[in-house]
């Protein structure tokens, strides 16, 4: 409860700090923070592309197309790939911007557009390499990082698997931007797009709605299924031999049995070219379990995946899977414990904690289900004596043979991993099916678990760590319900929280609050001191959006609870009337925020005591609340007062030590005492 009304001054002392003119936050008016010894980066060329360079591609006509739409220029233009999941759009893209490095003045970014998370992540990439101050953070750093890219002479950015055109606007009213506001609450991520000159900005997506939306309507380029000529092509390169001419109608029908996709055609080529089976042998097996293929439900999570993915390609997973299964039984269950994660930038160690979880008990270790498939000796095609680590990365390389995993070449001190989306998905749905729950269960809870042992305690130095594992967490509780983990689940999104209001990205933090909030509700009760903390974080969350109303709504009903169940004179409680008054100063209703403050800071002298932190800060709440209503000599009083407290508990260099001498300097500046706030 305590992140949730802490230094509840900071919350509006921007505005008093900055009244008549004066402003003392580390940095004036939303500026860049660029240092001075890092502008040589800015100036240099830089490419930031996350996967290595396919050698083998498959020159399609789209490349052609492509070419047309994007013609070199000095002007800013736009275009999309979109079309269903394996039809390579990421690699098409991804070739192109290896051959527009070719150009030595071109600066070439990647950013990963599923959601906000990922797209903060890559930004914060970009910020570091083009030299901008470690400091930024939230959408001052996304800006930053726009008006920066802006300001090359030439770059391209990559914005790939934008499939959630809603995060950028899409389907979004405007009546908030027409009149004018400019909120954190209104911008989407299209705000933080670049769109300046001499630049190119290509998107990948699902969404044919991109088309019109976030480029031209004549801009977007439909990735349908390959041609005949270049599937062969493809299926003949990743097998590493030429189709026989006695294999050519066997791959004929092949193809045309896997659509023409390309990620299909590449992981069959890839089983046949690792266990050399002919192709005749390998469509004959696929046919056998398509026959044998039943749909045994028709729900919205079965037709979401087979819109993209049809029975033909399903069976081509089905028979890699089955023989790395048979093959190496560590890849088999880290495959599907991935499941559960985001499909992207997995890093090595989240795939190892994965392989350790999997032979630990869990839940259903006791079923039949699980003990056959999932608590199996893991090493019995392997030396007993193999080292563990070595084991997981034979693993990885077994998952990379059969196309189910593409490591990432970032630069980056440790080893990342990408699963392609449909991939992902495909095992999702597989593991779905009725008789398969039980392993469903099993590896949700094996993701669970591997998560919340890898997420750290949110202290700044470990922020690196927590911004690895982010994504994946917050994924891992999501799938929390399958494997009956919701109040797990719940602590490992409490921690995901307390990072990201440590890092002020309340967009991010809103929707892992709700989730948090509706695992403990349904769990623990309403009345739970963990529910109701939820309510607190989310209210704190809502605040800092300037969503004052729905602010004040959730704290009067946690203040009501903690009466309840704590009583007046807890902590919690007292807390709780801080943020509750916090809020009615924002809103500027300073009589209702004087009264709260003055009831919270009597009950803190009774409980805490005069010197106590938390009593210090309600004494400059109120005072603060004295400046807004413009009765300074009050103000000032308990300024000084405040002062003396904190230099006497805190010290002088301590961060509340000194913003409340700003505090101080600007009510003079107010009484026009303007020697004295220049002074301090």
């Amino acid at each position: 409860m305590a992140r949730a009304g802490q230094h509840v001054e900071q919350c509006f002392g921007n505005a008093e700090a900055s009244h008549g003119g004066l402003l003392f936050q580390g940095h004036v008016n939303g500026s860049l923070h660029i240092h001075h010894e890092t502008r040589a980066k800015q100036h240099a060329a830089q490419r930031i592309i996350p996967f290595p360079r396919n050698e083998d591609v498959v020159d399609r006509y789209i490349f052609a197309a492509l070419d047309r739409l994007l013609p070199p220029s000095h002007d800013y233009q736009s275009a999309a790939l979109w079309g269903l999941g394996g039809s390579g759009k990421t690699q098409i893209a991804l070739e192109y911007a290896y051959r527009r490095s070719r150009d030595p003045a071109c600066s070439v970014f990647w950013v990963h557009a599923d959601n906000e998370t990922t797209f903060t992540q890559d930004y914060k990439v970009i910020a570091k390499r083009l030299g901008l101050a470690d400091g930024l953070g939230g959408p001052e750093l996304l800006m930053a990082v726009r008006k920066q890219i802006e300001a090359s002479p030439c770059w391209l950015l990559i914005l790939d698997n934008a499939d959630n055109l809603a995060v950028f606007g899409v389907g979004r009213t405007q009546s908030g931007r027409d009149q004018g506001q400019d909120t954190e609450e209104k911008q989407s991520l299209y705000d933080f797009v670049p769109r300046g000159p001499a630049g190119t900005v290509l998107w990948t997506s699902r969404d044919k709605r991109i088309s019109g939306s976030l480029v031209g309507g004549r801009r977007a380029i439909n990735v349908a299924s390959m041609t005949e000529g270049e599937a062969k092509i493809l299926l003949e390169t990743v097998m590493c031999r030429e189709i026989a001419e006695e294999e050519s109608h066997n791959a004929t029908a092949l193809l045309a049995e896997l659509d023409l996709l390309p990620l299909a055609v590449s992981q069959a080529a890839a089983y046949m070219g690792r266990t050399a089976t002919p192709i005749g042998e390998y469509l004959s097996k696929l046919k056998k379990r398509i026959k044998r293929w039943q749909v045994l439900s028709e729900t919205e999570f079965d037709r979401h995946r087979r819109a993209d993915v049809s029975n033909s390609v399903m069976q081509t997973w089905g028979i890699s899977i089955e023989h790395i299964r048979q093959e190496n039984q560590m890849a088999y269950n880290i495959l599907h414990s991935l499941a559960f994660v985001d499909n992207q930038n997995i890093p090595l160690e989240l795939v190892a904690k994965a392989a350790e979880m999997i032979a630990r008990p869990t839940r259903y270790e006791k079923t039949a289900s699980a003990k056959s498939v999932c608590i199996k000796d893991q090493d019995e095609h392997q030396d007993e004596h193999q080292d563990d680590d070595d084991k997981v990365l034979a693993a990885v390389v077994l998952l990379q043979h059969f196309s189910f995993l593409s490591p990432r070449t970032s630069g980056e001190r440790y080893g990342a991993y990408e699963m392609h989306k449909l991939v992902q998905e495909a095992t999702q749905y597989s593991l779905s099916q009725e008789d398969r729950r039980t392993d469903q269960w099993h590896f949700s809870e094996v993701a669970l678990r591997a998560a919340t042992s890898l997420f750290p305690e949110g202290r700044r130095e470990l922020w690196g760590e927590c911004e690895r594992y982010l994504r994946h967490a917050q994924l891992a509780a999501g799938w929390a319900g399958l494997c009956r983990g919701g109040v797990e689940a719940a602590a490992l999104l409490t921690r995901v929280s307390d990072y990201l209001y440590d890092r002020g990205r309340w967009r991010e933090r809103e929707p892992v609050d709700l989730k948090a909030y509706e695992y403990r509700r349904e769990l623990l009760g309403d009345k739970h001191p963990d529910t109701i903390w939820s309510i607190a974080s989310l209210a704190t969350t809502y605040h800092a959006q300037g969503r004052y109303e729905e602010a004040e709504k959730n704290y009067m009903e946690v203040l009501a609870l903690q009466r309840d169940v704590l009583g007046d004179k807890h902590p919690d409680t007292i807390t709780s009337m801080a943020s509750l008054a916090t809020t009615y100063h924002a809103q500027g209703r300073y009589e209702e925020a004087e009264k709260n403050y003055m009831e919270v800071l009597a009950l803190q002298r009774d409980v805490l005591g005069d010197k106590h932190p938390d009593t210090i800060t309600s004494m400059a709440n109120l005072a603060a609340t004295y400046h807004a209503q413009g009765r300074y000599e009050e103000a000032e009083k308990i300024k000084v007062e405040v002062l003396a407290l904190r230099r006497d508990v805190l010290g002088d260099k301590h961060p509340d030590t000194i913003w409340s001498m700003a505090s101080l300097a600007a009510t003079y500046h107010a009484q026009g005492r303007y020697e004295e706030a220049e002074k301090i």
